[in-house]
């Protein structure tokens, strides 16, 4: 949308957009590949490290927040879950519904995104603690593949940047999962206010990646994006503005 907007005003600018997750785009960027490399986690260390034996610095640039959602099947009684039981379900200690307050004694499927996503680090960092995925989660390429495969098992559990979610949860395909940071304390869905303000657990920014500070046409095009009209923008995509 960024890009869009901006070379409509830019006619004599172009600008080439692809994906593959977070890693696969630092990737790209230490590789040469791009000048830009946008990311929903903080690079790294060996990143970093990478950058570092090339004689440059990573510089992020923050372009937006974002909350990451949890979704079940529509079908799914589960309306809250803590960050325990969340934990719990991705490293295969909660292997069946009823152990985290569903009505189904029915095998969880929990879906993930694949290592090379940002999503799928952040995720690993925030709820699990660094500790490894269950063996057989089923890993997806993008936040599509994953509310789809939610959408369609009815046993399925996963996690979204919340514009997919939302965009599902208005079909009536999925439910969105309120989080309580601990037992006994009140959930919280990911929304405009508790993704602005913090306050809802999975809350995370987005950010874009350059070798070195931003400069030329990289630099004039970040401007705008963290800029009133770029800014404004945000929310058409489903996330949150800076400010």
């Amino acid at each position: 949308l960024w890009a869009e907007r901006f070379m409509a005003n830019h006619p004599d600018v172009s600008i080439s957009i692809s994906g593959g997750g977070s890693g696969t785009g630092l990737s790209m960027l230490l590789n040469g590949s791009c000048k830009i490399a946008n990311a929903s986690r903080e690079a790294k260390p060996k990143e970093i490290d990478s950058a570092r034996q090339r004689n440059y610095k990573l510089v992020a640039t923050k372009l937006a927040k974002d909350g990451l959602a949890i979704i079940v099947h529509s079908s799914n009684n589960v309306r809250n879950l803590t960050l325990d039981q969340i934990e719990a379900v991705y490293r295969g200690k909660a292997t069946n519904w009823k152990q985290v307050g569903g009505d189904s004694g029915r095998d969880i499927v929990a879906v993930g995104r694949d290592s090379s996503s940002g999503t799928y680090g952040f995720f690993q960092e925030a709820v699990l603690g660094g500790a490894a995925y269950r063996k057989d989660m089923l890993s997806q390429a993008t936040n599509q593949a994953v509310a789809s495969e939610v959408a369609r098992s009815r046993d399925a559990i996963g996690y979204v940047g919340m514009a997919y979610a939302e965009e599902l949860d208005k079909s009536g395909k999925v439910n969105i999962v309120s989080i309580s940071r601990k037992k006994g304390q009140p959930g919280l869905l990911p929304t405009a206010k508790t993704v602005s303000d913090g306050t809802y657990p999975l809350f995370r920014y987005l950010y874009a990646y350059t070798l070195g500070s931003p400069s030329g046409l990289a630099k004039e095009f970040l401007s705008w994006c963290v800029g009133p009209e770029g800014q404004a923008a945000v929310p058409d995509s489903g996330y949150i503005a800076l400010k």
